[in-house]
């Protein structure tokens, strides 16, 4: 039977045209990140930085031949790949998809402090790009009454917050490949999925911030896509233990991406969902 994971795992060659060819993709991008993650736990870091820097060579060179923006799009993918890189080394040298993603929710939280130490410069950047497309929107009779500068002050984190939520899905699905080959305990890792009092504690004191009205550039957004994480692993073990049917979360999926308004519902229950069970256990076995 075919496996995507082993036929990557087999040769070099094939792991660096897979990264490098669908980075630029919408959605398939993901499958790239996926293979950095798998080489990190099977090949170890020295080896995925080299898949990763042939990948680059090959990636400037698609991006000149097709007149892409060759600089901006080779420095998004190195910042991306060695961040993968570093948590699939993580997760596999020491076996806790925990420690991967608790590692991530710091590096998110690091670049929103960078952003905001910038200031300014990067709310009007936030701005101008808002204000062109509310003027588009307006051009084509949309015409929507909003706060540009509160949305560009909460820009910054929604960015993150987006690109965090896509480097755990390219965690989880590359550490996954990786456990299949290795007969590892990905899905037990991920059922047990706890991200500690340290990442709790930040995010009440950001919820108080915020509270209070003072600024957090959209730092409760990296929080709440955290803990949606923690939610749906908690969600996770009660399907083990209650023995749902394989493939519920295929159904689940569905729904929510048919009806939006149900997706951002369910979302914020897998965040308050993992949020208590970070304080106080719902993985408990019936008595």
């Amino acid at each position: 039977m075919f496996s995507l994971a082993s036929w990557l795992a087999a040769q070099r060659a094939r792991r660096v045209v897979f990264i490098a060819g669908l980075f630029p993709l919408p959605v398939l991008g993901l499958l790239s990140a996926a293979t950095v993650v798998m080489s990190a736990q099977l090949k170890g870091p020295r080896e995925t930085l080299i898949d990763c820097g042939l990948a680059l060579l090959l990636l400037a060179g698609m991006a000149w031949f097709a007149g892409m923006d060759m600089p901006l799009l080779a420095a998004s993918a190195a910042v991306s790949w060695l961040i993968l890189a570093v948590l699939g080394t993580l997760a596999g040298r020491f076996a806790s998809l925990q420690l991967a993603i608790q590692a991530a929710i710091l590096l998110a939280l690091a670049a929103l402090v960078t952003l905001l130490l910038i200031g300014d410069q990067v709310t009007a950047y936030w701005t101008e790009i808002l204000d062109t497309v509310y003027q588009d929107l307006a051009e084509q009779g949309v015409d929507m009454e909003v706060d540009v500068a509160a949305q560009a002050a909460l820009m910054s984190g929604l960015v993150i917050a987006g690109s965090f939520a896509g480097t755990v899905l390219a965690l989880l699905l590359g550490s996954s490949w990786a456990s299949g080959l290795q007969g590892g305990n990905h899905a037990e890792q991920f059922r047990q999925l706890r991200l500690g009092y340290v990442v709790g504690g930040l995010a009440a004191l950001v919820g108080l911030a915020e509270v209070l009205g003072l600024e957090t550039g959209g730092a409760l957004l990296i929080f709440g896509a955290a803990f949606m994480f923690h939610g749906m692993a908690v969600t996770a073990w009660w399907a083990a233990m209650l023995a749902w049917p394989r493939g519920w979360w295929i159904g689940l999926c569905i729904l929510l991406l048919l009806i939006p308004n149900l997706l951002i519902a369910g979302l914020m229950v897998f965040a308050t969902i993992g949020f208590i069970d970070n304080w106080y256990s719902l993985r408990r076995k019936p008595a």
